[in-house]
């Protein structure tokens, strides 16, 4: 009975005085975890521009050269009228990361009375999106779904080629061209070269002379849009009606080669250059100014994307099949060629529905067996 009233005794004291037993029977106290707070990295006086150059930066080789440099022109202008936006209080912050879908409303409605047109808004909120997934802001979706009537509803639609009387000028004052009158030469070797072939600026500045083999009628493209990632080296039929002046051309270039004693791999070399020691291709302000020569003789207002989405459509026109036309424009489907380049005239569907019913009928009228269904050859039930 001692013992007991001993252990009772024992017990009130230690759960009074906060020692012995009453450690071992209460459970440790818990440890306070300090608050973490969430750093927000510094990105200066300018963080929308200090974040644009890292996508950029993240970018490079990703995109192609003149859509990086187009990217850069679009997020230095994006950068001003959002500062604009919020000196006139329409948006809250010019922070990537702090945007809202309202003031993404904000820029497309600052777009708009602008007057800029329904595919440059395209174009602009494209930057803008990549800019902002990269750094995590989803807001693009949430605007779209939204705010979906304000997005611009745009359909793109195939430009026009050279007209043939355009086309057939171009390859006959090339034809007129004295050999020894080299930048004409040149500047017409391009024109004829891409409207005969359908390179891009990008492909052919960077041609060498082996590329271009007349003999076979054909061109090998290798730098290609996208090399390395979609794009594909291909080789391209030379349309017969340029092949003469081409000939002519690689005559000349010969020629003016070994009157300089100069060596250069390139198809079109820039000769100023080759003097200097450097073999390097056109710039585009140097094939622009070439093209000038053309568009000032020939009276034909062009550019060379025209002329390739006419190589495409001279051949649709001739009966090849959209589909090695496709392949020889290097597009990854006949979508993108029937879409923006090359498609079959009206006037031409029209013709090749009319032969196709008249070869119905000869054939109907020569006795000649035509395929129907079965029940048409009286094989199924009738009632």
């Amino acid at each position: 009975m001692w013992s007991v009233v001993t252990f009772f005794l024992l017990l009130t004291h230690n759960i009074i005085s906060g020692d012995g037993m009453n450690k071992s029977i209460r459970s440790p106290r818990s440890k306070k975890k300090k608050a973490t707070v969430r750093k927000i990295e510094n990105f200066g006086r300018f963080p929308f521009v200090t974040l644009a150059n890292r996508y950029l930066e993240a970018m490079q080789g990703v995109l192609a050269d003149s859509t990086h440099k187009e990217m850069t022109r679009r997020l230095k202008r994006m950068n001003k009228d959002l500062m604009a936006l919020k000196e006139d209080g329409k948006i809250k912050s010019c922070k990537p990361y702090k945007l809202t879908d309202l003031d993404f409303l904000a820029y497309i409605s600052l777009l708009r009375a602008r007057g800029v047109s329904d595919g440059g808004i395209d174009h602009n909120l494209d930057g803008l999106a990549g800019l902002l997934k990269f750094i995590g802001n989803g807001v693009v979706e949430q605007a779209r779904v939204r705010f979906k009537q304000h997005f611009p509803h745009s359909q793109q639609h195939r430009l026009d080629p050279i007209g043939d009387e355009d086309r057939r000028a171009i390859i006959k004052a090339a034809n007129m061209v004295p050999s020894e009158k080299w930048r004409r030469m040149e500047a017409y070797g391009m024109a004829v070269l891409t409207v005969c072939s359908g390179l891009r600026p990008k492909e052919f500045k960077v041609s060498t002379i082996v590329d271009l083999n007349l003999y076979r009628g054909m061109m090998h493209v290798e730098e290609v849009k996208g090399n390395g990632r979609y794009g594909e080296p291909r080789d391209v039929n030379v349309h017969p009606d340029g092949r003469p002046f081409l000939r002519r051309y690689l005559e000349a270039r010969a020629a003016v080669l070994e009157k300089n004693n100069l060596v250069s791999n390139l198809l079109f070399p820039v000769i100023p250059n080759l003097k200097r020691g450097k073999d390097c291709a056109f710039s585009t302000s140097g094939t622009t100014d070439l093209r000038a020569i053309v568009k000032k003789e020939t009276g034909v207002d062009f550019d060379y994307r025209a002329c390739r989405r006419t190589y495409g459509q001279v051949w649709i026109d001739q009966g090849v099949s959209l589909n090695a036309v496709s392949r020889m424009m290097g597009h990854a489907t006949t979508k993108t060629t029937e879409i923006y380049y090359a498609r079959i005239k009206n006037d031409a569907a029209i013709m090749e529905a009319e032969m196709a019913y008249h070869r119905h009928v000869q054939e109907c009228n020569s006795g000649t067996t035509v395929k129907v269904g079965y029940l048409d050859q009286g094989g199924g039930r009738t009632g």
